[in-house]
């Protein structure tokens, strides 16, 4: 093919590759910035960055918290209104203060109450989930003296007295937070509360679908507000099991906004990060593809590294064509999107990275004398190694999974494997499994309710491991066969007939 006529020599692609390496090692893990030039962002992101749309939903990694901190640093808002269109530019410059209730933050503590106090609060008199979201959002503006609203004044119970209040008081904060819009609206200004990391709010999955349900109402009640605006980043199936329970919730679900990732959108994310740090990767891409990065404002970008053809032309100039010695073995650029997708078909941003870094890795340590900057077998090696970290995220917030999982492996089972005999698995020794993930729930958000027979349990887990990607269900042969996407299998060591092998050959 036309791209692999760009050959390097050995010393070219060693210091290809390391400039590679070092630019992906300088890439945030934690979903975090201060700084413009990580800043990305795709098309189908957009609408996400709309103050006006108030509910946006996402995967673990699909960036929620990494938005979240651009919407809370000002200076990052105002700079991403340069490369959008002019209405997003105008509402984005005309947000004068932004403040976040980010649950898994550092500021959690004093925007709003921890899970312990926040089970104490739910149990005063007339304290409602939409009680305790109001009493937060005032406290983190200046309030009117004549709202009457005690503070605390005991160090160790920052929540008490002014939920106490609220609860006796529902009309007044009601209104406290209208005049607050007023106040905002009348100086033209334009104030924005982000809410992010939800399901922190309680280890009771029951306790955060009510949370987050509570959150819903108070935003449709502020959904017209001009100067007072609310904008909440969600996880997918919490936001499903709340939206369920709110009345006219449509008016928000409706126009709510999907934090998805295209395989053209991670590629155009990693070579866009890259192309910040790597002299060598910019020149080797117009040399490539005929395209060059240009300097704005000490921000380089090209938008074609954004177009599908020039970033497969440049792919197969690194690695090759296919991933073998010909097209049966696999083509080389949608092969590692397709290895990395979950059971919905998606791809997290920091998974796609996260599994280049480890493929430049092994390639520097194995293959590199090898034609290619990135050798095909390094690039299973990063899909491997991708598997590892992603599973490790997941367990930060499903911790359940493990048991659910690691059972068929220990049954020596393989996948697919058929509906039948994985919920035996779980039954399996007076329902183990089920035991097992059970005694998490002090700690985790167990997918059914406190009380739920076995038969309940086994539907709610099977169905919450579809919901999130984790399996993905499919009719073979007459019957109902669970698939585990690569992305979970290969860190489980599951074995498949077919797809990637989970030990280096």
């Amino acid at each position: 093919m036309a791209a692999e006529t760009h050959t390097l020599n050995v010393q070219q692609r060693t210091g290809l590759r390391a400039e590679l390496l070092d630019a992906l090692e300088k890439i945030p893990t934690d979903g975090s910035t201060n700084s413009w030039n990580d800043v990305y962002v795709p098309m189908s992101h957009q609408q996400a960055l709309n103050p006006d749309r108030m509910v946006v939903e996402g995967m673990r990694g699909a960036g929620k918290s990494f938005w979240t901190g651009v919407f809370a640093n000002l200076d990052l808002l105002r700079a991403l209104g340069h490369p959008l269109g002019i209405d997003l530019q105008s509402a984005l410059r005309s947000i004068t203060a932004s403040r976040t209730i980010a649950l898994d933050a550092k500021t959690a503590k004093k925007n709003f109450p921890n899970p312990n106090e926040l089970a104490q609060l739910l149990g005063l008199p007339d304290v409602t989930p939409e009680t305790i979201w109001s009493v937060a959002i005032l406290l983190l503006f200046e309030l009117d003296p004549s709202l009457g609203m005690p503070r605390s004044t005991d160090a160790h119970d920052f929540w008490q007295a002014p939920i106490a209040w609220a609860g006796k008081n529902p009309g007044r904060i009601a209104h406290a937070l209208d005049f607050l819009d007023e106040r905002f609206t009348s100086a033209n200004k334009k104030a924005l509360v982000i809410f992010d990391a939800l399901d922190r709010a309680s280890n009771e999955l029951s306790d955060v679908s009510k949370m987050t349900a509570g959150l819903l109402r108070v935003m449709l009640d502020l959904r017209f507000a001009k100067g007072l605006r609310l904008k909440a980043f969600i996880r997918e199936d919490i936001l499903a099991q709340a939206g369920a329970s709110v009345v006219d919730g449509s008016k928000l679900l409706n126009n709510k906004v999907t934090l998805q990732w295209s395989q053209s959108d991670l590629y155009g994310l990693a070579f866009y990060r890259i192309a910040q740090h790597s002299s060598l990767f910019r020149d080797r891409f117009k040399d490539i593809v005929g395209h060059s990065w240009q300097d704005i404002n000490g921000r380089f970008q090209c938008n074609a590294a954004d177009e599908p053809k020039v970033q497969e032309e440049l792919w197969r100039a690194l690695v090759g064509s296919y991933m073998g010695k010909s097209a049966t073995k696999g083509h080389s650029y949608p092969y590692i999107y397709n290895h990395l997708s979950d059971g919905l078909g998606r791809v997290a941003p920091r998974t796609f990275l996260t599994a280049l870094r480890a493929a430049l890795n092994s390639a520097s340590r194995q293959y590199a004398e090898r034609p290619h900057v990135i050798h095909h077998e390094a690039i299973k090696d990063g899909v491997r190694g991708a598997s590892t970290a992603r599973v490790a995220e997941l367990r930060e917030e499903y911790q359940w999974i493990d048991p659910a999982l690691q059972c068929i492996k220990d049954q020596q089972k393989t996948v697919p494997i058929s509906k039948r005999d994985l919920e035996e698995i779980w039954l399996k020794d007076n329902a183990s499994v089920l035991q097992m993930i059970e005694n998490l729930r002090d700690k985790a958000l167990v997918p059914w309710r406190n009380g739920a027979s076995n038969p309940e349990k086994v539907k709610q887990l099977r169905a919450t491991l579809e919901q999130i990607g984790i399996v993905k269900s499919r009719q073979k042969d007459g019957g109902e066969r669970m698939e585990l996407p690569d992305i979970y299998r290969l860190a489980y060591k599951i074995g498949r007939h077919g797809g990637i092998s989970t030990q280096k050959p």
